[in-house]
């Protein structure tokens, strides 16, 4: 059995499952964003609802403010077509990443040869990131203390939120992704956490807080993969040709 058979890390089923991902990421936000055209009003998220023409919902309309559903949340059968739908796209997007495992596999391998080494080490910051980390919960102290429960604090949580959660994870120097992943877990849980509470201060419903989450966070969730995987494509192209005219000097120099 070869070398490239034993690494799961890089089969063609492990790349399918991650196009699927992405697939179902993007129909996801797609279906997010779906809110804002669908919807004349968006104050309810708020917590100041001035009318009942809310829905969400592609291509298929899930939700629609005022429609008991005969006593569901949402239209749940629609809702399956969605999912249905997005696993189909996902599946296209998996199986293209399973046909391109090859120059996929280069650019994991790529990324590992300029990152830290695996070994454990102890989280650092440096003097400019512990400055950034300072002047970031200074900011949201004052918020909280001036805004408290005040539409303004679900706003900026909803705007603010995901970019500042990847700042703090992203401040610390010299650590693996896992820790990363680590740190941004239950900042991300807490700041929920700090919605919820604000919107119970605002008279809000709690599924009406997590649903404002979901309208804003994924959307700017999935874009924000969307640009790193470009740049990753754009910064690996960018290596294998420096490679190449390295190599087609030395083949010179020989």
């Amino acid at each position: 059995m070869s070398e490239s058979t034993l690494d799961l890390s890089g089969s063609r089923l492990r790349w399918f499952l991650r196009g699927t991902a992405v697939g179902l990421l993007t129909l996801a936000a797609i279906n997010a964003i779906s809110y804002f055209f669908r919807s004349s009003d968006w104050s309810s998220l708020i917590g100041k609802s001035k009318s009942l023409n809310e829905s969400v919902g592609f291509p298929w309309k899930v939700w629609e403010a005022g429609n008991t559903y005969g006593g569901m949340y949402a239209d749940y059968p629609s809702m399956g077509l969605n999912i249905l739908f997005a696993t189909v796209v996902g599946s296209v997007i998996g199986v293209i990443a399973a046909m391109k495992r090859d120059m996929l596999n280069r650019l994991i391998e790529d990324l590992d040869d300029g990152s830290v080494t695996r070994t454990a080490q102890p989280v650092q910051f440096s003097l400019q990131s512990l400055m950034i980390a300072t002047t970031v919960a200074a900011v949201f102290a004052t918020v909280a203390s001036k805004l408290a429960v005040h539409p303004e604090t679900l706003i900026a949580i909803y705007v603010l939120g995901p970019i500042c959660l990847v700042a703090v994870a992203m401040l610390p120097r010299r650590i693996s992704w896992q820790r990363r992943v680590a740190i941004i877990t239950p900042a991300t849980l807490s700041l929920i956490a700090v919605a919820i509470a604000v919107g119970h201060g605002l008279g809000m419903e709690f599924d009406k807080v997590l649903m404002g989450i979901f309208l804003c966070w994924t959307p700017q969730s999935a874009l924000a993969a969307l640009a790193l995987t470009g740049y990753l494509f754009v910064s690996l192209n960018s290596r294998m040709r420096q490679k190449s005219l390295l190599s087609g000097d030395d083949n010179k120099c020989v």
